[in-house]
């Protein structure tokens, strides 16, 4: 991989996030009314928008290296995804599976903790719809 490959894949990365983090989620229920639902809509928007750049939503592993997310949940269970989603430097600091994740990039890539995941709400989203790739 090429330098200017990686700057412009995470030029486009960024301006995704600056897209999805602009928009009104006024729809969303707070969390603290406690009827948020995860919706796996939400989610194939999230994933299109942002986790695609690296995944894709099948089995095959994507160009740079990152797995392919068909089946991620008869590999990993919801909880180690959720964390893994949402900081995987510092969950592979505590997670052997994580950082086995981490090291086996061929390109010595890892995934960045990124802003829009930060919200439990856009996690449980991303989950729900992973959860339809079988």
């Amino acid at each position: 991989m090429n330098k200017a490959f990686h700057i412009m894949a995470t030029v486009t990365i960024m301006l995704s996030l600056f897209s999805l983090v602009t928009q009104s989620t006024a729809e969303e229920p707070p969390a603290t009314q406690g009827s948020f639902k995860a919706s796996a809509e939400r989610g194939k928007m999230i994933f299109d928008t942002v986790c695609s750049h690296c995944h894709n939503a099948t089995y095959e592993e994507s160009r740079i290296g990152a797995p392919g997310l068909r089946g991620v949940l008869e590999r990993h269970d919801v909880n180690w995804l959720n964390h893994w989603i949402k900081s995987p430097e510092t969950f592979a600091k505590t997670d052997k599976t994580a950082q086995a994740l981490i090291e086996s990039n061929p390109f010595g890539l890892t995934m960045p903790t990124l802003p829009i995941v930060q919200d439990e709400h856009n996690r449980a989203d991303i989950i729900e719809f992973l959860k339809t790739l079988k």
